[in-house]
C-alpha cells in the first residue's frame, strides 16, 4: 500500500506544515519593509549625527528592535544620561507591547517556552500588525506549529531588513533630503504598515485618528508622541465601533438588556 498522501506523486516531496505559512510570511513582510524604509533610514542618519562612537549608536539596532525606543535611547546617552534613565525611557516608550503581546498570548499559548522567548524578542509593531491580522481569520492562522512559523519568518526577515536599513541610514548620513526628519518619518511609516490591515471604518478611525495625533505632538520627549498616537487611535476605534452597533437595527422582540 501507498504511503503518498493523496495527489502527491510516487518519489515527490511532500510540502510540509509550515510551508503555506513561510511563504505568506514572506511576501507580507516585503510590503512592510517597502513601507519601513523612510524610518529606517532616517534613524540611521539620527544617529550617526550623535556623538556617540557610529558602531555603538547602530548596535542600538539589534539589541531593542523597536525605533522609537532606539531613538529615545541613544539620544538620552548622547545627552550624558545615566543607565537608570535610558532603561526606564526605553521601557516607558515601549509600554505598548504588553498589549502587544497580552494579545497574541492566547495564539501562542500552546508554544514550548523557549519559542515564546523568541516570539517575545522579536515582537515590533509591524510583527504584532501581520501576526494579529493573520491570527484572527477564522482559521486562527492554523495550529501552533503554522502560527509559530509564520511569527518567526515574519519578526526574523523584518529585523534582517532593520539591521540593513537603520545601517544604510548610518552610511547616507547627510545625504537624506532635509525635510525627511525622523520625528515625522516614525507616525508616517506606521500609517503605511497600517493600510493593508484595514478592514472596517473603526479600523480606519483608529489608524487616521492616532496617525494625526501622532504627528501632531511628534514633539512630546521620551517618544510619548506615538504613545499618546497609540492611545488616541484605540479610543477613535472604540468609538467608531460603538457608534456602528448602537446604529445597527436590532431584531424583532429584543429590547434593552
Amino acid at each position: 500500500m501507498s504511503t503518498c498522501p493523496a495527489g502527491t506523486e510516487p518519489g515527490a516531496t511532500a510540502p510540509g506544515p509550515g510551508t503555506a505559512p513561510l511563504r505568506r510570511a514572506l511576501a507580507d513582510s516585503a510590503t512592510v519593509i517597502v513601507a519601513y524604509v523612510p524610518f529606517g533610514l532616517t534613524l540611521g542618519a539620527t544617529l550617526a549625527s550623535t556623538r556617540l562612537p557610529t558602531w555603538v549608536a547602530w548596535a542600538s539596532s539589534p539589541l531593542l528592535f523597536g525605533g522609537a525606543a532606539q531613538l529615545v535611547a541613544v539620544s538620552l546617552l548622547d545627552g550624558g544620561a545615566g543607565a537608570a534613565l535610558v532603561v526606564v525611557a526605553a521601557l516607558v516608550t515601549n509600554a505598548r507591547m504588553l498589549l502587544y503581546s497580552a494579545s497574541l498570548a492566547p495564539y501562542a499559548a500552546e508554544w514550548p517556552r523557549r519559542r515564546r522567548w523568541l516570539g517575545a524578542y522579536l515582537l515590533a509593531d509591524p510583527v504584532y500588525g501581520l501576526a494579529t491580522g493573520r491570527f484572527r481569520r477564522p482559521d486562527r492562522g492554523g495550529g501552533p506549529r503554522e502560527r509559530f512559523v509564520y511569527y518567526v519568518t515574519v519578526g526574523a526577515t523584518l529585523f534582517v531588513a532593520w539591521q540593513v536599513l537603520t545601517g544604510a541610514g548610518v552610511l547616507l548620513a547627510g545625504t537624506l533630503p532635509a525635510w525627511l526628519r525622523v520625528d515625522l518619518a516614525a507616525p508616517l511609516t506606521f500609517l503605511l504598515l497600517l493600510l493593508p490591515m484595514l478592514t472596517g471604518r473603526a479600523a480606519y478611525a483608529a489608524a487616521v485618528t492616532g496617525g494625526a495625533v501622532a504627528v501632531a505632538v511628534s514633539a512630546l520627549p521620551l517618544g510619548l508622541g506615538l504613545v499618546v498616537g497609540a492611545a488616541a487611535g484605540i479610543t477613535a476605534g472604540v468609538a467608531a465601533d460603538s457608534w456602528r452597533r448602537a446604529a445597527e437595527p436590532r431584531p424583532e422582540g429584543v429590547g434593552d438588556a
